[in-house]
This record gives structure tokens, C-alpha cells and sequence, in this order.
């Protein structure tokens, strides 16, 4: 489930802040999991997300590698949006959650009954 690692795709620079770094994850997975992630609650999103994606992020996008950019972008969300012992990894992951929320999340429609006129 989730994001692919892009090992055939070289950045011309890498992505410098989590918005940089969430749109580029928003564009690669698939239909299907942005509406699977929309309907998780964060605790969910905690244990089965995160899994399966924080090791593939920290790599692709230099989590522990030097990109401090991206790390300092990472950091300054933590303390005022997420827990200060989170992850960068995990502050990424959350903003994606947040973004698929507003953009993919299924509304229940139900068919009312009309009189015949």
C-alpha cells in the first residue's frame, strides 16, 4: 500500500519542506490509497501509515542523509502541530493525511424517495 520508492527518478534538487514533499507523495499514490488514507483515524494512521511508509520516505527524500532543509522544515511543525517526540517521517506522513482528508474523503449519499408528481 502507499508510495513507491522512486529509484528511477533522480531530483534536480531535492524537496526542501514538507509541503514540497507532500505534494510529491499526493501525486504518486494511487486513487485508491489517498480514499483508504482519508478514512483513517489518526491512531490508524499511526500504526498501519506509518509502517509501511516511514522507512521509503526517509530515504527518497534524505530524512537521515543531510537534508537538513527538509529536516528543519519537519522540525518547526513539531511543538505547534504534532507531539515534539514524532518523527520527521511522521510529520510528512500527517500532512499527506491531512491533504487526502479534505480532497478524498467519501461522503455517504443517500436516495430520498420522491412523490410521484
Amino acid at each position: 500500500m502507499m508510495f513507491q520508492p522512486l529509484d528511477d527518478f533522480s531530483f534536480p534538487s531535492p524537496p526542501c519542506t514538507v509541503d514540497q514533499v507532500v505534494e510529491l507523495l499526493y501525486y504518486d499514490i494511487s486513487l485508491r490509497d489517498k480514499v483508504i488514507m482519508a478514512q483513517l483515524s489518526e491512531q490508524e494512521l499511526d500504526s498501519i501509515v506509518y509502517l509501511s511508509m516511514a522507512k521509503t520516505i526517509r530515504k527518497e527524500f534524505g530524512l537521515f542523509s543531510g537534508n537538513t532543509d527538509l529536516l528543519s522544515s519537519c522540525s518547526s511543525y513539531l511543538g505547534r502541530k504534532y507531539d515534539t517526540y514524532e518523527d520527521p517521517a511522521m510529520v510528512i506522513i500527517k500532512e499527506l493525511w491531512v491533504k487526502v482528508k479534505k480532497t478524498h474523503n467519501l461522503l455517504l449519499v443517500t436516495k430520498k424517495n420522491h412523490p410521484a408528481t
